[in-house]
C-alpha cells in the first residue's frame, strides 16, 4: 500500500514504508482475541464441501429466479437465535450463511446470539422453516469444525452454549 501511494518502487521508499509499518504495529497493537479454536480436519472438509455444495444450488436457484416469467418470489427477514454464544463461530456461521446467494446479513447481535437475514425466497412457512434449519445445520457445521470441546458437545447436544 505504501509504494502505491507514493507511485513508484525505489530502495528508500521500501524501506521506509516496512519501517513505518513496524512503527505503526510497535505503537499501536492489536488487541489479544479472547477466543480459544480448534481447527478439526475431517469436520472441516465437510463443511467446505457443504458450502460449495449450497453456493451451488442456490446459484442455479437465484439465476431461476432472474429468468423466469414471473415476479421475484416473497422475500422476508428473519432472525434466527444461533446455539453458540462464541463471537467467532457467530461471524463465521453467518459469514458462510451470506455468501450463498439468496441471503443477506443484515444484522449480528452477538449479546442475544441472534442473526437478522433478509431471504429472497420466502413464498410460504415451509420455506422460511427450511432455511432457518438450514442455517442451523450451517451453524453445527461451524461448530463441529473449529469450537472448543466443551462448546462442540453443548452445541451439538442441543444446548445453547
Amino acid at each position: 500500500m505504501w509504494v502505491l501511494l507514493w507511485g513508484a518502487v525505489t530502495p528508500t521508499i521500501v524501506v521506509g514504508g516496512v519501517l513505518a509499518a513496524v512503527l505503526v504495529v510497535t505503537v499501536f497493537p492489536f488487541p489479544k482475541a479472547p477466543w480459544t479454536w480448534v481447527v478439526r480436519p475431517w469436520p472441516t472438509l465437510v463443511l467446505t464441501v457443504r458450502f460449495l455444495w449450497d453456493l451451488v444450488r442456490a446459484s442455479i436457484e437465484v439465476s431461476w429466479f432472474a429468468l423466469r416469467p414471473s415476479g421475484p418470489p416473497p422475500s422476508a427477514l428473519l432472525r434466527i437465535d444461533l446455539r453458540s454464544r462464541s463471537e467467532l463461530l457467530m461471524t463465521i456461521t453467518s459469514e458462510l450463511v451470506c455468501l450463498v446467494p439468496g441471503s443477506l446479513l443484515v444484522e449480528l447481535d452477538s449479546e442475544e446470539g441472534a442473526i437478522y437475514l433478509h431471504v429472497m425466497s420466502a413464498a410460504t412457512d415451509d420455506d422460511i422453516e427450511a432455511f432457518r434449519l438450514s442455517v442451523l445445520e450451517q451453524e453445527r457445521r461451524v461448530v463441529r469444525a473449529f469450537a472448543p470441546r466443551v462448546e462442540r458437545d453443548a452445541v451439538c447436544s442441543g444446548v445453547r452454549a
